[in-house]
């Protein structure tokens, strides 16, 4: 039902306004969603990992562009009018549909919290910790960051330079370790 294509990094996967015929999934990569602003600033929205289904929406054209982040981003497109004409059909696929907008619902929220109610500094770290649980396959502490520092400002609504200070003021409280600009490990969780 689905045809696969390889994006290279920010490549766009749809633009602004363009038509919503097609939904898509992550297979491999990642890809970030955003708002190019009037006055040429960019809002990030929300990050796509591997297993998440994105493109929903209830007009007939996309607010939000979403663009990959890293080279040889592997996404399945799916029609979707073929794709409601199985859930009206298959209640399995109609429940992973569902699914798949709550787990949506619940990362905006989440990311309404952190950024509507808390400092610079407590925004980053509970941004690495969210993202820590979100790609944790176990016990390992170690998290390899999707998107960079700037995709990190953005998405948190701060300069690049507070999310660098933010990662430096981690590092030194020994709440994290960095093994490069996007390898960091959690050593510790805070306990505020």
């Amino acid at each position: 039902m689905a045809h696969l294509r390889r994006y290279r990094r920010e490549q766009d996967i749809y633009c602004q306004e363009e038509r919503s015929d097609t939904w898509y999934r992550v297979v491999s990569g990642s890809a970030r969603k955003y708002l190019m602003r009037a006055d040429g600033r960019r809002q990030l929205v929300d990050i796509y990992l591997p297993g998440d289904l994105f493109g929903f929406t209830s007009r007939a054209h996309h607010k939000f562009a979403v663009q990959a982040v890293a080279d040889d981003t592997l996404i399945a497109c799916y029609s979707r009018l073929r794709v409601e004409a199985l859930a009206e059909e298959d209640p399995a696929t109609a429940r992973e549909i569902r699914m798949q907008g709550f787990e949506a619902l619940e990362r905006l929220q989440e990311q309404i919290l952190v950024i509507g109610t808390m400092t610079a500094q407590e925004k980053v770290r509970e941004f690495l910790l969210y993202f820590h649980d979100r790609l944790s396959t176990g016990n390992d502490n170690g998290l390899a960051l999707p998107i960079s520092r700037y995709d990190i400002a953005d998405m948190l609504g701060i300069s690049a330079e507070t999310v660098c200070r933010a990662f430096t003021d981690l590092r030194e409280r020994g709440v994290i370790s960095l093994q490069g600009p996007r390898r960091i490990t959690i050593m510790r969780r805070p306990s505020d």
